[in-house]
């Protein structure tokens, strides 16, 4: 008789990604570097029982870097207090079980537990402002790494290596993300005010909505300091506008948005969270394959 498969798979994952996050060296590479892979292989195209199976490999390769640490001391020990790792392992085993179980009766599971691994937070990448470049640098360096062929001892070595020579571009990247999520809660924060006053209705509303889409295009686009002078205009706007004429009112803060904000000098603030991610992620990978082809980071 067969174990049953737990509800979902997130719960799992989640303490094996917080597990390597607790760790540093080859003992937390070595899991990283199987979540990665594990990552891989279930947004590989192929037959079904293909991926069912080299999923399951995987997981048999995670379970066996967990199970080490049962005998961890010193610093490594000190690390994983905490976590249960048997309970962690007979967790994975489980998903294991079901992938490769030949029934029919298993199919549906099988295929349930697939498309929840693969839907997993911790085998997906973070949202932008929460981008912890020390992680995804490294998680990407084991992807490069894995893809030149190495492994073990030789793969850690690269990706310490790495890791000191991204040191400044790293800086660079976490200042820039920073920025970026303050600049899009700033324009949030616009587009609320606006809508509020929209929502007011009358001619005001109403001639404010049809410029809407174009005063956010053009807020969405500057830095942080024109946002901010940007806010201020509509600030000292708003009773300016108050008893004059609508049409009037609207034209004004038009001219004076387009002073305070100027021309456009950045992406779209409000572009959605996939495409900012998936552009600081491109240049963390193309920073990360120049240093293993033996370049240098920008």
């Amino acid at each position: 008789m067969t174990a049953q498969i737990p509800d979902d798979v997130e719960p799992v994952l989640a303490s094996v990604a917080a597990l390597a996050g607790q760790l540093t060296g080859r003992e937390g590479n070595a899991i990283r570097e199987h979540i990665q892979r594990l990552a891989q292989v279930l947004a590989a195209e192929g037959p079904d029982a293909e991926l069912r199976e080299r999923a399951a490999g995987e997981l048999d390769q995670l379970i066996a870097a967990i199970a080490r640490l049962g005998g961890a001391r010193g610093p490594v020990a000190k690390a994983i207090r905490g976590f249960n790792l048997v309970q962690l392992a007979a967790g994975l085993r489980t998903f294991v079980q079901y992938l490769r179980a030949p029934s029919a009766e298993n199919q549906a599971q099988a295929e349930q537990l697939i498309a929840g691994l693969q839907g997993a937070p911790a085998l997906q990448p973070v949202a932008l402002d929460e981008l912890q470049i020390d992680d995804r640098v490294e998680s990407l360096a084991v992807q490069s790494a894995v893809r030149q062929g190495l492994a073990g001892a030789e793969l850690a070595r690269a990706v310490e290596r790495m890791k000191r020579e991204m040191a400044g571009f790293k800086r660079e990247l976490e200042a820039r993300t920073q920025r970026e999520g303050h600049r899009t809660r700033t324009a949030g924060e616009m587009q609320g005010l606006l809508d509020d006053l929209i929502r007011a209705g009358g001619a005001l509303g109403a001639l404010l909505a049809a410029e809407r889409a174009a005063i956010m295009e053009a807020f969405s686009r500057v830095d942080l300091a024109h946002m901010a002078a940007g806010m201020r205009a509509y600030s000292l706007w708003i009773p300016a506008s108050m008893g004059s004429d609508p049409a009037a009112a609207v034209a004004a803060l038009r001219a004076q948005l387009a002073e305070a904000l100027g021309p456009p000098t950045e992406g779209d603030a409000l572009c959605s969270e996939a495409e900012r991610r998936a552009g600081f992620e491109r240049e963390i990978q193309a920073a990360v394959d120049r240093i293993f082809r033996g370049g240098a980071a920008p």
